[in-house]
């Protein structure tokens, strides 16, 4: 089982910051580190990145996500070849076809239709292909020593065919509920046979949030305001994932929720129900979170993406290291 770590960037202002919470991610034997991008929200993600690839030496390090909305294909694809030069073939870009920073602009997210073709083209330049423009053949200039794997970061039905038609992998926001994780292989799978590719060709990364506290329950207060953003996130695109005794919840919490508001004040937080919680984060005490994770394993999941709560980020990180990977050791 791999664990990294997600939204390093995430509340901090300054690059040192940034810096020390990689080489104590890598000093704690994480085995990844991911920065998500909100578009002028943050530390730029790419060259974060870049300078943390710098200071560590094991660490995979990769952008989840990014989107076709703000970056252009080739911007991209030279971005994703460029830093896993830089990083010595760790690096992973995360592709999303647009959420919170697109709409805080005004925009819209990039259709499938075009985010597939883009996702196609990314990947024929990331492995040194020349692709075919107006102007002729155009590729990346210099020698590509590794592909940098492209990843779609998908939860709906279509959006996961997708991944299973075009891409490498796949970052999966739905969350840690092993019904949904199954269902979720199975869009793969169809988008996989659909391109004629075998399913064990594309990668699966599971993506949520994490607070482990001697107290499993404030664990689970703690983590509900975050999980917000990514729940509805999920159920924009389906909510055929839902249980029928579900549904009438989650509508509500869908109605509430207001996207152009600041990350913590989206949705009242007594609309973030149990069983968003329970889906969308491995939260309590560390007996619990040994239990989820375990769960998880037995089911194939080997790579958790973990995104620690900001109020709580160094405990959490700290706390993870301490009492659970040794076990996955």
């Amino acid at each position: 089982m791999k664990f990294s770590l997600h939204s390093l960037h995430g509340g901090v202002k300054n690059i040192d910051e940034v810096h020390r919470r990689a080489v104590r991610a890598e000093e704690l034997g994480y085995d990844g580190i991911f920065l998500g991008e909100s578009h002028l929200n943050s530390i730029d993600s790419f060259q974060t990145l870049a300078s943390c690839a710098m200071i560590t030496k094991r660490l995979l390090r990769g952008i989840a996500v990014t989107n076709m909305v703000f970056r252009h294909p080739t911007v991209i694809a030279g971005a994703a070849a460029s830093l896993n030069e830089i990083s010595q073939g760790r690096a992973i870009m995360g592709i999303g076809t647009g959420d919170g920073p697109v709409y805080s602009q005004g925009l819209k997210a990039m259709p499938m239709k075009d985010f597939e073709a883009g996702i196609k083209l990314i990947r024929q330049l990331v492995r040194g292909d020349a692709a075919t423009f107006p102007t002729g053949k155009v590729g990346i200039g210099f020698k590509i020593n590794k592909p940098a794997p492209i990843f779609v970061s998908a939860e709906g039905p279509k959006g996961l065919q997708l991944a299973g038609r075009a891409a490498d992998g796949v970052i999966l926001g739905t969350g840690f509920d092993l019904k949904v994780y199954d269902w979720a292989k199975q869009k793969i799978r169809e988008g996989a046979n659909q391109a004629e590719r075998k399913e064990n060709e594309i990668a699966i990364i599971a993506a949520g949030m994490l607070c482990v506290r001697d107290d499993g329950n404030e664990a689970r207060r703690i983590v509900r305001n975050r999980i917000a953003n990514r729940a509805h996130h999920n159920f924009r695109f389906t909510l055929e994932t839902v249980p029928p005794e579900e549904l009438d919840g989650i509508k509500k919490f869908m109605a509430g929720f207001d996207v152009m508001k600041p990350m913590e004040e989206r949705v009242d937080p007594d609309l973030v129900n149990d069983y968003l919680v329970h889906r969308f984060s491995i939260a309590g005490n560390p007996k619990e979170c040994l239990e989820r994770i375990e769960e998880l394993q037995a089911a194939g999941v080997e790579h958790l993406m973990l995104t620690p709560a900001r109020k709580v980020y160094a405990e959490t990180v700290e706390a993870f290291a301490k009492n659970l990977i040794p076990r996955f050791r």
